[in-house]
């Protein structure tokens, strides 16, 4: 709806990773996850810079099995690998896409109350969603390192 004011638009910036991984689209982050577009851009991209450093250092020990093999970029990794039709790499990359924008939005859950005077974000149990997507970025980086859902060993 037009109201005369100058409306925030979805970030067409991109995000590099240590290259292995590949590049993250703040625009995807904010459509995929309804990041608010009153978030200063910024700080969504400071959440995201975040989310994809500690994402990739709990992926360290994938990357390295990986470029051991010769492959450079998870782009390279063969489909064959997984009996997934849209193949291996981006499988990959929509996993490690997924970790990332739920730490990004768990990062930034604290902004959308303090942004919003609507009654839709009172009450939210932030701390709740927190957990909720850390769960979520947790389940993918274990999927991308090949493990179940949960599983458990002797100490």
């Amino acid at each position: 709806m037009f109201n005369g004011r100058n409306q925030p638009e979805l970030s067409d910036a991109v995000l590099g990773s240590n290259g292995f991984w590949g590049e993250i689209k703040v625009g995807d982050f904010q459509k995929q996850r309804s990041i608010p577009l009153q978030i200063p851009l910024d700080l969504v991209e400071n959440a995201l810079v975040y989310a994809i450093d500690s994402v990739e250092l709990d992926l360290l020990q994938v990357e390295e099995f990986y470029r051991e093999k010769g492959y450079q970029f998870v782009e390279q990794l063969p489909s064959i690998l997984h009996s997934n039709s849209t193949g291996t790499a981006s499988r990959m990359h929509r996993l490690f896409e997924k970790a990332v924008f739920a730490r990004a939005k768990a990062e930034l859950l604290p902004e959308f109350t303090t942004l919003s005077a609507r009654e839709i974000h009172e009450g939210r149990e932030a701390t709740s969603e927190q957990r909720t997507l850390e769960k979520e970025a947790t389940m993918a980086i274990r999927a991308i390192k090949g493990k179940k859902r949960s599983s458990a060993a002797l100490i």
